[in-house]
């Protein structure tokens, strides 16, 4: 099975680049394309590889209206928001108006989330595991409007409450999860099985689920039944993929994943010795490479976030587990190398990179990453 892996897109510019390259690599016949979250979030667009640039500057360089001109035809009136906060006008009646056209925002925003998932899913079969960007906890989407508009994020979710955007997710999880939608599944908090694959998606509702907070508690509930799913599930196949998209921990000098959660530190601990094939994917959006590594009989796959030039891998699962680092604007495909966590001798960024990468000095040079700790 051949699998398109992305991640972490956050701008409509990288995730079209990302379908556009696809659809001309069609030769390439991918079996099924994972977006393991973070659709959304046009804040944290970069430039380039996202690494030795000042944050601060570039973004002050954005055409940040250009941006929102792009994403929304009811740019005029979100104009009106930026100028009522600059006049420091607050008015009951006015606030109530400026509230529909958050929510009508909102609302765009993911009607775009669900219409490029429709559009992936028209080249193939494609799973959507949620990120923290279309999280309803959170609705980070109004951390984008406040970015792109230079106001306050407090000032927008505290008109935007005067409004019922809060529905919206569950639109859009109704949409997503008609039955009638064969070829694009929704795979947030659930698992599906392909052939002999069990692939599961740990959403991420919220970015912790270790830390003692009502909604931390909340992810790792839901985290926990998910892998109480899976138990269950497992003499039903012998290979398994598992797509995180909550924070862990980086051990080590430079990199190895720990996730943060309990349940699923146990669950790896739990599965040793079973299956075929066992498959992690991390999404983490540092990243300027891949990561590919085997520990604790896993395959870890620290994944390259697409915000960083569109970036994603290819996943070849068959006899043996093969990943691929993919460049689309520069049309640059890279095997990567496997090494053993538990075995491999390095202490820099250069030298795990070296591991994974045959031509890790040109990565270096093309991706300007040199000194970079995220390498």
């Amino acid at each position: 099975m051949r699998i398109a892996l992305i991640s972490d897109s956050h701008t409509k510019e990288n995730i079209e680049i990302i379908l556009d390259y696809l659809k001309r690599k069609s030769s390439w016949k991918v079996d099924l394309i994972i977006i393991n979250g973070d659709v959304l979030g046009e804040n944290e667009v970069r430039e380039g590889y996202g690494y030795k640039y000042n944050k601060k500057l570039f973004h002050a360089g954005l055409n940040k209206e250009e941006i929102l001109r792009k994403l929304s035809p009811d740019f005029e009136n979100l104009q009106k928001i930026r100028s009522l906060y600059e006049q420091g006008i607050k008015d009951e009646k006015q606030d109530l108006i400026l509230s529909k056209y958050i929510k009508n925002y909102v609302e765009l925003r993911y009607d775009h989330l669900y219409k490029i998932l429709e559009k992936y899913s028209m080249l193939q079969k494609t799973f959507f595991n949620i990120g923290t960007y279309e999280s309803p906890l959170h609705y980070n989407v109004l951390k984008e409007l406040a970015f792109l508009l230079d106001v306050s994020e407090s000032y927008i979710r505290s008109i935007a409450l005067l409004s019922n955007y809060r529905e919206t997710f569950k639109e859009f999880q109704t949409k997503i999860k008609n039955p009638k939608l064969k070829k694009l599944t929704y795979i947030g908090g659930t698992t599906a099985i392909i052939g002999d694959l069990l692939i599961v998606g740990i959403p991420g509702l919220n970015p912790e689920s270790s830390k003692v907070d009502k909604v931390s508690e909340f992810q790792e509930k839901i985290t926990s039944d998910l892998i109480d799913t899976i138990t269950r599930q497992l003499s039903y196949v012998n290979k398994l993929l598992i797509l995180n998209q909550t924070q862990g921990k980086l051990r080590k000098n430079p990199f190895a994943f720990r996730p943060a959660s309990l349940s699923v530190r146990e669950f790896l601990e739990r599965v040793k010795g079973k299956l075929r094939h066992k498959i992690f994917v991390q999404s983490y959006h540092h990243m300027m490479t891949t990561h590919f590594y085997n520990a604790s009989e896993f395959y870890f796959i620290l994944s390259n976030s697409a915000v960083n030039n569109a970036l994603f891998n290819l996943i070849e699962i068959s006899t043996k587990i093969s990943c691929f680092d993919v460049d689309p604007k520069k049309d640059r495909v890279r095997k990567l190398k496997l090494y053993n966590y538990n075995v491999a001798e390095y202490d820099k960024p250069e030298e795990r990179l070296a591991l994974n990468y045959e031509d890790s000095e040109d990565v270096i040079k093309e991706r300007d990453i040199k000194d970079c700790y995220y390498m």
